[in-house]
């Protein structure tokens, strides 16, 4: 009965030495930005996308994380652009909505618009314009065989094995390498350089990388 005693003393010691390691681990250590989502949405007049998550307010590189705040940011790409057009939107997110002006970026042929709220799943954006309405729903291309940006992050480390002090910003993005896919974006910022390294989401291999 002692030795039965014992031995369960042990495992409960092991288990909960295990429970209070991993309370302490913090995934968004020296994360500077989290984009999780990357949406997009096209008709015959206009492309639209969509990006969200979380990143440091003031936004800037520094080599420190500072505190988080959610975002989205929606993009607009008239087929004809004039740039004396006047669009607005508006989303529905869950039970909240939000809406504004949409900005001309100066030098893209593009209007822009940020919120404060973080898009999680499916959405919808209105357009207006011109007394015209356009609906899109919102479809993320993030699928569920790809893994999050913990383990974007752990990959990117064992690719690069960045040193020192950093800030880490990691990304879904439209895959730049061609075809309609994401994928995961890692870069590190250190003062006065940077790595990143793309990498497909699903299998972690590297697809390019660029050493600071």
């Amino acid at each position: 009965m002692k030795k039965l005693c014992a031995v369960f003393a042990a495992i409960m010691t092991v288990a909960t030495i295990w429970v209070f390691c991993s309370c302490g681990t913090d995934d968004m250590l020296d994360v500077s930005e989290r984009r999780s989502e990357y949406y997009t949405a096209a008709d015959g007049t206009m492309a639209v996308t969509a990006v969200s998550g979380v990143r440091e307010n003031p936004y800037q590189i520094d080599g420190k994380a500072g505190e988080l705040k959610p975002y989205t940011l929606i993009t607009l790409v008239p087929t004809s652009f004039n740039i004396d057009a006047v669009y607005t939107y508006t989303v529905r997110l869950g039970s909240a909505t939000y809406g504004g002006a949409l900005n001309v970026h100066p030098f893209a042929a593009s209007f822009s618009a940020e919120f404060d709220a973080e898009a999680r799943g499916e959405f919808t954006l209105v357009i207006h314009c011109g007394g015209n309405d356009t609906e899109f729903v919102m479809k993320s291309l993030v699928t569920p065989d790809m893994f999050g940006y913990d383990r974007a992050i752990e990959a990117a480390k064992t690719e690069l094995k960045p040193k020192g002090k950093y800030e880490i910003r990691v990304r879904i993005i439209k895959n730049p390498l061609g075809g309609d896919g994401a994928c995961w974006h890692v870069a590190f910022y250190w003062e006065n350089s940077r790595s990143g390294v793309l990498l497909d989401p699903v299998t972690a291999k590297v697809l390019a990388k660029k050493v600071g």
